[in-house]
């Protein structure tokens, strides 16, 4: 490894135990999670039977998801704790911050698209812990398999929440797009 990309290294682990230190006292991920939930719950697909809603409901630097299911004149409601998908985003604010000056266009270009690929990436983590809980609620409500959740499938986003691929992918993105070998400099 060479010593500039030790340094780079180094300056990210340092970066990121800082932002990690300020999320553990700040509702950071509380923070994050609100947006998510309101466009994963503007996407649930309802029927002319079935009805679903996903909230949030912030408590301290925590909160917690409701969702619900409506088939007919039979509910099922369930809380879940909730989950840090806003760690895509620390990691990702992490590796901007603490590489060296790429100038200002490359750096807007690959922040911005780099935002994108992490809002995404938290989106579908939460929308595949969504189509999780519908099935839980179906079975609870002994209902067999019905509609999705949304109008899309989702179940591929249980491997990126279970593994490290979710936090990986920005870094492969950043590597790739920004910190690619002969890229020209501004």
């Amino acid at each position: 490894m060479s010593r500039r990309t030790l340094l780079v290294v180094l300056r990210f682990a340092v970066v990121y135990v800082a932002l990690a230190g300020l999320a553990a006292v700040l509702p950071v991920y509380a923070e994050l999670e609100r947006p998510l939930v309101r466009v994963a719950n503007a996407l649930l697909r309802e029927t002319a039977t079935e009805r679903r809603a996903l909230s949030f409901a912030r408590s301290g630097d925590s909160g917690t998801y409701t969702y619900s299911l409506d088939v007919g004149e039979r509910g099922r409601r369930g809380e879940h704790p909730m989950h840090a998908h806003g760690f895509v985003a620390l990691l990702f604010a992490a590796l901007v911050l603490s590489t060296p000056w790429l100038g200002a266009r490359r750096l807007a270009l690959g922040a911005g698209g780099g935002a994108a690929l992490v809002l995404a990436i938290s989106l579908l983590m939460l929308m595949g812990d969504v189509a999780r809980w519908d099935d839980e609620a179906r079975a609870a409500l002994q209902l067999p398999a019905g509609s999705r959740p949304y109008s899309f499938p989702v179940g591929f986003a249980a491997g990126l929440h279970q593994t490290a691929a979710a936090g990986l992918l920005p870094i492969v993105y950043w590597a790739l797009v920004v910190l690619r070998p002969g890229a020209p400099r501004a």
